[in-house]
């Protein structure tokens, strides 16, 4: 299970048996969407993340992509 909950500029993650990497996640993103301005960082289950609000949309479609491309534990 993965909850998100998001407001204008920055979302949080908490996960439970899913293998995520948050800190790689944040690297990710801000490596691939340039210019959103994505930094933060957490822990392997939990963390957090800040963008540039004009790419909320964006940064939180890219995370759901990365998000569904996980394994389970």
């Amino acid at each position: 299970m993965v909850t998100l909950g998001y407001g204008p500029d920055f979302t949080m993650i908490r996960s439970r048996g899913v293998l995520m990497n948050i800190p790689q996640m944040v690297r990710t993103l801000h490596d691939e969407l340039e210019g959103a301005g994505v930094n933060g960082g957490g822990h392997l289950v939990v963390g957090s993340i800040k963008f540039a609000e004009g790419m909320r949309t964006e940064v939180l479609q890219r995370l759901a992509e990365m998000i569904g491309g996980l394994e389970v534990a």
